[in-house]
C-alpha cells in the first residue's frame, strides 16, 4: 500500500511504527530524527497530533505552538506552517482528517489551531494510539469513535477559548500559576473582583466545572506530562501533584482520562 504523505518541504528522516485507514481518516505512528525541519507549506487535510516524545517548534499562521509529550494538537487544512524538531526530535501520532469530516462535524468549522492538555483529551489520544499498535478487529470501528470524541473535545476547548475573557481569564490564570498548593475559592474572588456565588455560577456556566475540578484538571495535566516525559516513578509524580497517595492518584487520573497512569506511561512509551 501507498502511504499518504502528510510531509512536505522535508529535511531529517522519519521510522513509520504503524498505519491504519479508519474509515475517512488516516492514522500513523512516527518517529522522527533530530534534524527533521519543514519549511513552510500547507496541508490539503487537517490534523490531530499526539506528541509521545521529544518535541519542537512550529509557526501555525502567526502562532508559534511548541509541542512537548503529553500534548495534543489539532491543525486545520490549509493553514501555512514550518517546523523545526528539538534535538531529541519527535515521536508522534497523526489523525489525518479530511475536509468532508470537518465540515460534517458541528462546531468545528471556525477552529483552526488547538493545543489541548487536559487528561480527556490525553487519554482519548492515548487510546487510539493503544488500538493502533495492537489492532483486533474491533480496532477500526473503536479508532473511529475515539476520534470523533477527541474532535469534540477540540471543538470545547475553542469555544471555551472563545469564552475566557474578562475576570474568568484572570481565575483560570491564577489557577494555573497555583496548581502546586492548595487555592481557596476567596482567593480567587479576590483576584477576579466578584463575590464566590458569582465566581463559581460564572466558572460553570464558560467552563462546564467548578473552579476546584478545574484546578484538579490542572494537576492531572502536569501529571500527564511527567508520566509522558518519565519524570520519576508514579507514586513520586503522585506525591509531587498532591495526592494523598498513589492509590488516591490512579482512581482520579482514570476518572478524568479513562486509563490509569501505569497504562499511560506504557502506551507512550517506546514500542
Amino acid at each position: 500500500m501507498i502511504l499518504p504523505r502528510h510531509e512536505s518541504d522535508l529535511s531529517g528522516s522519519a521510522i513509520l511504527h504503524a498505519s491504519a485507514t479508519v474509515g475517512e481518516m488516516f492514522i500513523t505512528h512516527k518517529s522522527y530524527t533530530n534534524d527533521f525541519t519543514q519549511s513552510w507549506h500547507e496541508h490539503e487535510r487537517a490534523s490531530i497530533d499526539f506528541v509521545l516524545q521529544g518535541g519542537g517548534i512550529g509557526t501555525y499562521g502567526n502562532r508559534e505552538v511548541r509541542s512537548s509529550p503529553g500534548r495534543v494538537e489539532f491543525f486545520r487544512d490549509g493553514l501555512r506552517h514550518n517546523f523545526k524538531s528539538s534535538g531529541k526530535g519527535i515521536r508522534s501520532m497523526h489523525v489525518v482528517i479530511p475536509r468532508s469530516v470537518l465540515e460534517n462535524s458541528e462546531g468545528m468549522h471556525t477552529v483552526v489551531v488547538e493545543e489541548l492538555r487536559h487528561t480527556q483529551a490525553v487519554g482519548l489520544a492515548a487510546s487510539i494510539l493503544n488500538e493502533l499498535s495492537t489492532p483486533d478487529r474491533s480496532s477500526n470501528l473503536v479508532m473511529e469513535s475515539l476520534t470523533f470524541e477527541l474532535l469534540d473535545e477540540v471543538c470545547t476547548a475553542a469555544q471555551q477559548r472563545k469564552r475566557r475573557a474578562g475576570w474568568l481569564g484572570v481565575v483560570r490564570d491564577a489557577i494555573h500559576a497555583s496548581c502546586e498548593r492548595s487555592l481557596p475559592l476567596s482567593e480567587l474572588a479576590e483576584v477576579a473582583g466578584v463575590s464566590r456565588g458569582h465566581l463559581v455560577r460564572g466558572f460553570r456556566a464558560s467552563m462546564g466545572m467548578t473552579p476546584g475540578e478545574y484546578h484538579r484538571r490542572i494537576r492531572l495535566n502536569r501529571a500527564s506530562e511527567m508520566l509522558a516525559c518519565g519524570d520519576g516513578s508514579i507514586a513520586r509524580i503522585a506525591s509531587a501533584m498532591g495526592f494523598v497517595d498513589q492509590a488516591h492518584f490512579s482512581n482520579a487520573f482514570k476518572k478524568y482520562s479513562g486509563i490509569t497512569p501505569g497504562a499511560f506511561r506504557r502506551v507512550v512509551s517506546e514500542r
